[in-house]
């Protein structure tokens, strides 16, 4: 169970992650487009920081199973 939690929230992870670097290098090229100061843009950041979260914890978790 946690091994499928991994790895579902380390590709939601990268995914988020690749989309947020698009969304600023679009940015960068036209501020009008306003893509990172919206409501989609809110939610997928709320998501990749919970994704990132869960993610850093079962890590954690899995780390400190091994070493007992």
């Amino acid at each position: 169970m946690v091994y499928r939690i991994k790895r579902l929230t380390s590709h939601t992870t990268v995914i988020l992650s690749l989309m947020f670097a698009v969304f600023l290098v679009l940015d960068l090229f036209n501020p009008m487009m306003n893509f990172v100061d919206n409501g989609i843009s809110r939610a997928l950041l709320a998501l990749l920081c919970i994704s990132g979260v869960s993610l850093s914890l079962s890590v954690w978790k899995s780390g400190r199973r091994k070493v007992k």
